[in-house]
C-alpha cells in the first residue's frame, strides 16, 4: 500500500471512529446518568437516519430535514419516555434489557415495512459537495471532513457539559 492509499484509509478510519464515538457516547450517557440499559439505542440512531432520508426526500433540503428530524425525534423521545422508559427506573436491569430488546425488534420491523430493505442515502448538500485536493490526483470529500469536525465539536461540548 502506498502512502496516499494509507492516508485515505487513515482519514476514513478517523471519520468512522468519530461517528462511532458519537453513537457510543449517547449510549454511555443514558446508562451513566439515567441508569437504563438501552439496547435499542442503535435503533434510535437508525430512526433518525431514516427520518433524515424521508424528510430530505419530501422537502428537498437536508437542512430542513435536520430541523424537522430533531423536532420529530424529541416528540418520539418524550412519548417513549412517558410510555415506557419512565417505568423502568426502579426495575432490574434484566427487565430493561427485555424491553429495549423488544423495541429493537419492533423498530426493525417498522423500518422494513415503511422504507423497505433497500439501502438509502441522502444527497450531499451543495455547500459540502466538493473535495479537498491532497495531491494532483488525490482528493478527500469535504463532507467527511465536516462530519469529523462536527463530531469533534460535539465531543468537546459533551466534555464541558459533563465536567
Amino acid at each position: 500500500m502506498d502512502f496516499y492509499s494509507f492516508l485515505i484509509q487513515l482519514l476514513n478510519s478517523i471519520q468512522y471512529g468519530l461517528l462511532l464515538f458519537l453513537v457510543a457516547s449517547g449510549l454511555t450517557l443514558i446508562f451513566g446518568i439515567m441508569g437504563i440499559i438501552n439496547l435499542a439505542h442503535g435503533s434510535f440512531y437508525m430512526i433518525g437516519a431514516y427520518m433524515a432520508f424521508t424528510l430530505s426526500s419530501l422537502t428537498g433540503s437536508l437542512f430542513a430535514a435536520i430541523v424537522l428530524g430533531i423536532a420529530l425525534s424529541v416528540i418520539l423521545g418524550v412519548f417513549l419516555e412517558w410510555a415506557l422508559f419512565s417505568h423502568l427506573y426502579k426495575r432490574d436491569h434484566l427487565e430493561q434489557v427485555l424491553l429495549t430488546y423488544g423495541l429493537i425488534l419492533v423498530f426493525e420491523e417498522l423500518r422494513s415495512l415503511i422504507v423497505g430493505n433497500d439501502v438509502h442515502g441522502v444527497n450531499v448538500p451543495d455547500i459540502l459537495n466538493w473535495s479537498l485536493p491532497l495531491t494532483d490526483t488525490l482528493s478527500y470529500p469535504a463532507y467527511r471532513l465536516f462530519m469529523s469536525a462536527v463530531c469533534l465539536v460535539l465531543a468537546v461540548l459533551l466534555y464541558l457539559v459533563i465536567r
